[in-house]
């Protein structure tokens, strides 16, 4: 595709001219989908299906992962990783075999992540507030997918950034609507920074 920087540069307005309150991921994923190509809308395509949890089985993350877009790559592992850390932590406390309840093992995607990073994750699930232990996983997933375009780059792992991003205000607004709109307010800053990037640099 070659129009990411208007797409990226278009954000703003998908998101800023809708009341806070109404943000709708459907209708912001919509827009970002018509204004694809055949071969870019099918990994959104494939980003929503990983979104269903009947959806995620050991065949799904073994495609996910051989996938060529790196963001799907990435996504799915980070999300394999906190799923079998949380079975890990389960059935620690239960003295069961973690083993006999995780979906898929074996992952061979390296996430970057680093030891303080993966021991911060560990410790999210000793949390025994509930609705805390569920905001921190979803912070740690938006600060991860935050570092994941550290040079300013214009691609389709951007735009599909922004969607995971979107997917996670959307859930939080359907949850609890004071963390949902904080982090619709985070995007905002996001996304003005990127605008601003977009219009100090030369498009091709």
């Amino acid at each position: 595709m070659g129009n990411y920087h208007y797409i990226i540069a278009g954000l703003p307005e998908l998101v800023l001219n809708a009341d806070n309150k109404s943000f709708s991921y459907d209708a912001v994923r919509e827009s970002i989908y018509q204004s694809s190509d055949e071969k870019d809308r099918r990994l959104i395509e494939w980003f929503d299906f990983g979104t269903s949890e009947e959806n995620l089985t050991s065949h799904f993350y073994r495609a996910a992962f051989r996938n060529k877009c790196r963001f799907i790559r990435l996504w799915f592992a980070l999300d394999l990783e906190i799923r079998n850390r949380k079975v890990d932590f389960v059935a620690g406390k239960m003295g069961r075999d973690a083993s006999l309840y995780k979906v898929a093992t074996g992952c061979n995607v390296d996430l970057g992540l680093s030891d303080e990073q993966l021991d911060k994750l560990s410790g999210i699930f000793a949390n025994k507030n509930i609705l805390e232990k569920e905001q921190l996983l979803d912070k740690f997933k938006w600060d991860y997918i935050s570092g994941l375009n550290e040079y300013g780059e214009f691609n389709m792992d951007v735009i599909l950034a922004f969607l995971a991003k979107g997917k996670l205000i959307d859930r939080w607004n359907k949850l609890d609507r004071k963390a949902g709109e904080e982090m619709f307010r985070r995007l905002v800053d996001e996304v003005r920074g990127t605008f601003n990037g977009i219009g100090n640099r030369k498009l091709d």
